[in-house]
């Protein structure tokens, strides 16, 4: 167990007493230094997963175990220096400069509320601001950024927490392709140099296979398959669960899903 980032077994959700299970007995082990991708059609329950290990929901039966400590034992403020998120969009409601949002992220770390930040705090915002290249934002209001733009100001404030695990929910979803793979490679970057653990919900399949070490589908709350994308991206799997026929070519070893047209 000593290579198991988060360990889940057998949790289940619903929203209410009368409704259909959003999840049904889900259990998987997360590797550490793994980035793995959730998938699968809309309404199967992938972010709902996230919400329940950053402990947003409650578990409904079985447990999570995060650095082999089981969840339901942490604060909020404990599991704040372990896990981070980048969601896919913010409800920021105050006119924030870029610098100001990223600091957000160091509160953690906090000696005391009334201390503030210190200089290895400023030394840290201004290290992810060259980092990932937003050095020319630090002072603009959050607002006025674009949309791939601000999902990077996200990622560094995720980032600049400095937790072992990153979960990120669909980063990429309304991002042209260049921001997507900016935002898929300082991931990966981050997973390989930094030695972090990332899980991350998303929609496209091909950034799935270029990126991530192994999937996870999800289909009707349940887990239909969990593999490498070599093992997984198969025309019979994808019709399985998004009810589409496709052709699947490979290129510089990752095999690309190419829909038919109907």
């Amino acid at each position: 167990m000593e290579n198991i980032g988060i360990s889940i077994n057998d949790i289940s959700f619903s929203y209410g007493n009368n409704e259909e299970r959003l999840l049904n007995g889900i259990t998987i082990n997360i590797k550490k230094g793994e980035f793995i991708g959730i998938l699968g059609p809309n309404g199967c329950g992938k972010s709902t997963l996230l919400k329940i290990i950053l402990k947003y929901l409650p578990v409904e039966g079985g447990y999570i175990k995060i650095s082999d400590e089981n969840l339901k034992n942490y604060s909020q403020k404990e599991l704040s220096k372990i896990l981070s998120f980048v969601p896919q969009k913010s409800a920021l409601s105050m006119p924030l400069t870029v610098e100001d949002l990223i600091y957000m992220g160091r509160t953690p770390h906090m000696k005391s509320r009334w201390s503030g930040f210190d200089r290895e705090d400023k030394e840290k915002v201004d290290e992810i601001l060259k980092v990932l290249n937003l050095e020319k934002f630090r002072d603009r209001q959050a607002f006025s950024l674009s949309g791939g733009e601000f999902q990077r100001v996200l990622l560094a404030r995720a980032l600049i927490q400095e937790t072992e695990i990153i979960l990120l929910d669909e980063p990429t979803s309304a991002l042209d392709m260049n921001y997507a793979l900016e935002i898929m490679k300082l991931t990966e970057y981050f997973v390989k140099n930094k030695k972090m653990t990332a899980v991350m919900v998303l929609h496209d399949l091909n950034l799935a296979s270029m990126y991530c070490n192994n999937i996870v589908f999800l289909k009707k709350g349940n887990i239909a398959y969990a593999g490498t994308p070599e093992k997984l991206y198969r025309k019979e799997i994808f019709k399985e669960i998004y009810g589409f026929e496709c052709e699947i070519i490979k290129n510089k070893g990752y095999p690309y899903v190419i829909p038919n047209k109907i």
